[in-house]
């Protein structure tokens, strides 16, 4: 998945921000003599930070920059996101207030807020995700969710015969299997109402870089991704 702040921030202003978490505070022309820069280009990679939130300002004599609390940055950070994400598809005011968007970091977040959702499902489940071996909790919702009479499918990227015998235990609960091509991102939705779509390292599938979006339009788009994933994947034996 591309990385929004990479694809935001310079790498000098990276190297500002690096620079401010080893100190309380710095004037420009401190930031310029620590990383050998004249302080009149500071201000550019400052603005920049402290657009995304990641930085205030000091209001004293000389001003001084200082790095957000991690949580306030987020928090901020996020409402850029969504309001972006809104903006991008022409979502208005009458319709943002529908929408949902819930950030994760981790494959064990991802997991956790599936499981979730695992309960809540009426219909359908689908899965485009690793194959790697999942918790008893997670399994133990997808029972459940068939028991109600769920459909659920999961697109396994990549093959590994390691695997072989866990996915025969999922196909034994009712679960649908099939092998596709790695994609190199995980994409789950419910329903249609609700999509996940997040990174996928295939050297470090821990790694899970996503976002929750609460919103039938756009789970119904990765819907019809998965249906043309699904028909060109292939049965695993």
């Amino acid at each position: 998945m591309v990385n929004l702040l990479k694809k935001t921030l310079s790498p000098q202003s990276a190297k500002v921000y690096s620079l401010l978490l080893k100190h309380p505070s710095l004037s420009a022309k401190e930031i310029g003599q620590k990383i050998g820069i004249v302080p009149n280009t500071i201000y550019r990679d400052i603005k920049a930070l402290m657009e995304l939130g990641l930085v205030r300002e000091i209001h004293q004599y000389p001003i001084k920059y200082q790095v957000k609390p991690a949580n306030e940055a987020i928090s901020l950070f996020s409402s850029i996101i969504q309001q972006n994400f809104r903006d991008v598809f022409g979502l208005d005011n009458k319709t943002s207030d529908k929408i949902s968007i819930t950030f994760f970091q981790t494959r064990k977040e991802f997991i956790k807020l599936v499981e979730k959702d695992n309960y809540r499902a009426k219909k359908q489940i689908n899965f485009i995700v690793s194959g790697h071996e999942i918790p008893a909790e997670t399994i133990l919702s997808n029972k459940k969710a068939l028991d109600r009479g769920i459909r659920i499918r999961r697109l396994i990227q990549g093959w590994d015969s390691a695997r072989k015998t866990m996915i025969k235990n999922w196909e034994k609960l009712g679960i649908e299997v099939r092998q596709i091509p790695n994609m190199d991102m995980r994409i789950v939705t419910y329903d249609s109402e609700v999509a996940y779509f997040s990174s996928y390292n295939l050297k470090q599938h821990s790694e899970a870089i996503g976002v929750r979006f609460d919103y039938p339009p756009l789970a119904a788009l990765m819907d019809q991704l998965f249906e043309q994933k699904w028909q060109q994947g292939k049965v695993i034996n």
